[in-house]
């Protein structure tokens, strides 16, 4: 049983639309930057750190030299060990295969689709001096991408047939002979070193990356498509508040505006209007929090679900404007739990109740949060007519959502 839409139990709710103090706002290293600001010069870049941490190095370089002394390996130093650039014919390289992922076509088509000569890093390679070949450990992919575009003769400066004696920049160390037999071994422990020390490119990194591709490399002229996008998207949140922050650094993701779920601003499964809906949503409502993931799709679904209803048109002030009551009387349910992360959880530990009521072990849907949400705001008194009736019984068979909550938690809603 439901109350009336005049009795909406949080109808006396308003949101805190005060101004967000900087204080409380997380800092925004997407913002475009000046010419001082872009660039450190190595003199200047973290030059204080052998005095702030130079006794932990040592330390640590005690304990690697004793690991490496256990294993029977002595550390190569000084400038003539260091790899080398070498111009190698590609007939003379060669791939050790137990040093090696192995290859993946559609990688190599996908480096073949995008290749551009200024992006060739040189690949890693070492010297075998009994087979007079250069053993590549690390490049495999972008050798064989290469040898391809060669050999469908998409490479200007060479043709097709003469793709063996094209020569190509690698970076050599020299093996040595042990025994009569090639030691291998400092190949192994880089392709483990170099892949364990690789950082992976958060989704924030290459936001950020985008955004600054477009605001502080070109902000006058047409760039690559997805700088474009990024940073249209980038204005747009920040024109509601919003600020993309690593979702991993706790201090920033938790102040108010901070837009953790960035992974969703450089794919398709946002458009724009979906960033306007989820930015006008947030505004409205919840602007002195972080963005929780459920005022991402969850948002998106909702406006999809309103817009595609046979109820709702855009052109119709009054149903608008209800649509605007609806969405505000939403935030208003939200509220009794704080915030959309607080809600998040909820929806969470409901469905987890739910599921063993009914012995089942099934995963908790995308949409379930915010259906939740709709229908604990119909008990509380308020049922909005422009989405399908569907989704107020969604999610009752067997045991419904409110079946399952305690009596303190139902005194909550009605």
């Amino acid at each position: 049983m439901t109350k009336s839409n005049t009795h909406f139990k949080f109808s006396n709710w308003k949101p805190n639309t005060k101004p967000v103090p900087n204080s409380k706002k997380p800092i925004d290293h997407c913002a475009p930057l000046s010419e001082s600001e872009r660039f450190v010069n190595l003199v200047d870049r973290n030059i204080d750190m052998i005095e702030r941490r130079g006794d932990e190095i040592l330390k640590n370089i005690k304990k690697h030299d004793a690991k490496l002394k256990g294993l029977g390996v002595v550390r190569k130093l000084g400038f003539a060990n260091r790899p080398r650039p070498m111009l190698v014919k590609m007939k003379q390289i060669t791939f050790p295969i137990t040093i090696q992922r192995d290859e993946k076509e559609d990688h190599i088509v996908g480096i073949m689709t995008q290749y551009d000569s200024y992006y060739y890093g040189m690949p890693l390679a070492g010297y075998d001096p009994l087979k007079d070949m250069f053993a590549v450990d690390e490049g495999q992919q972008r050798l064989l991408a290469l040898r391809d575009r060669i050999r469908m003769g998409l490479e200007p400066d060479v043709a097709p047939d003469e793709w063996e004696d094209h020569e190509v920049c690698l970076q050599v160390i020299d093996l040595e002979v042990k025994n009569g037999v090639v030691d291998y071994s400092p190949l192994r422990i880089r392709f483990i070193v170099e892949n364990d020390r690789k950082l992976k490119v958060s989704e924030y990194d290459k936001l950020k990356n985008e955004i600054h591709g477009k605001l502080t490399d070109s902000p006058n002229t047409e760039t690559l498509p997805e700088y474009e996008r990024s940073a249209k998207r980038y204005l747009k949140l920040k024109n509601k508040g919003l600020t993309p922050v690593d979702s991993t650094d706790e201090g920033q993701a938790s102040k108010a505006g901070a837009f953790g779920a960035v992974r969703y601003l450089r794919n398709k499964k946002l458009t724009d209007e979906d960033i306007d809906d989820i930015g006008d949503f947030f505004y409205k409502h919840f602007r002195h929090e972080p963005l929780s993931d459920m005022q991402v799709l969850p948002v998106q679904w909702l406006h999809k679900e309103n817009k595609n209803y046979h109820w709702y048109d855009s052109n119709d002030r009054k149903k608008v404007a209800e649509f605007e009551k609806f969405k505000f009387n939403l935030n208003a349910t939200c509220a009794i739990k704080n915030d959309f992360s607080e809600w998040e959880y909820f929806s969470r530990d409901v469905w987890s109740r739910r599921m063993k009521r009914l012995k089942s072990t099934g995963d908790i849907p995308p949409e379930f949060s915010m259906v939740l949400l709709i229908q604990l705001t119909q008990y509380a008194g308020y049922t909005y007519q422009g989405i399908d009736p569907v989704w107020y019984s969604a999610y009752t068979d067997g045991v419904s959502s409110w079946d399952i909550l305690r009596q303190e938690e139902k005194d909550l809603f009605v």
